[in-house]
């Protein structure tokens, strides 16, 4: 009896990545927060990121320009981001996120957290300890391709 192929690391890779965005677009689902995704999206790259100007913003959401500019616009009337001069070109502005944008990418996590908890009642804690660790294990090691790119 032949056994079944074992799956390629490429397959393994590719199975990560699916899953990875298929938990987040459940979370968004199940959780009672009201967040629009691609607000959620755009206050998480600032968060990760920092001060970006808009279109360091859209190659990194793979959005357009004029994308980037209404959604930082969404953020900044919402008081989420503010637009500051760039300190090293003063024809460019810097988007960032402000305490508010900060705090409601907080409360929109948390909801996305208590939202799917009820699902992971039968993984214990060191479970989800190993869990955690791996996944920002693997997020360490593919920052250091993603640098070039960045």
């Amino acid at each position: 009896m032949k056994q079944p192929e074992q799956p390629s690391a490429d397959d393994i890779v590719v199975d990560l990545l699916v899953t990875a965005g298929r938990l987040t677009r459940l979370a968004g689902v199940i959780s009672n927060d009201d967040l629009p995704r691609a607000l959620l999206r755009a206050l998480a790259v600032f968060d990760e990121h920092g001060g970006l100007r808009v279109s360091d913003f859209a190659r990194i959401d793979r959005c357009s320009q004029p994308a980037a500019t209404a959604l930082i616009g969404r953020l900044v009337t919402d008081g989420f981001a503010t637009r500051t001069k760039d300190p090293h070109d003063s024809r460019a502005v810097l988007v960032e996120l402000t305490p508010a944008g900060r705090s409601r990418l907080t409360e929109a996590r948390r909801a996305f957290a208590a939202a799917m908890a009820p699902g992971l009642a039968d993984f214990d804690l060191d479970r989800l300890i190993r869990l955690d660790t791996d996944m920002n294990d693997l997020l360490t090691a593919l920052r250091t391709v993603a640098r070039g790119h960045l």
